[in-house]
């Protein structure tokens, strides 16, 4: 074999190499674009599940700061009461 020939056939070897990993290079963006694409749903579910979560989290404590305030005028409240009591009482 001559070194032309060689030349030849290391040319034709490193073409369809290039042709391969191009190919599998194509293979592999269409692959990663998709798996790209379910991380961001995957993604965007869960902000919208921590959303959500703080939405009721916000709730919960508006609701108990006025069952806290809601207590805090019947403990003022029995305590007229009972000061009323015993200013009453001879």
């Amino acid at each position: 074999m001559s070194l032309w020939e060689a030349m030849a056939l290391v040319g034709t070897m490193a073409t369809i190499l290039g042709v391969f990993i191009t190919i599998y290079g194509i293979i592999n963006n269409r692959v990663l674009k998709a798996e790209a694409k379910t991380l961001r749903e995957i993604l965007l579910r869960i902000e919208q599940g921590q959303n959500d979560a703080r939405q009721v989290a916000n709730e919960t404590r508006r609701e108990m700061a006025e069952a806290i305030q809601r207590l805090g005028q019947l403990i003022v409240g029995e305590g007229e009461r009972t000061r009323e009591a015993v200013r009453a009482k001879p």
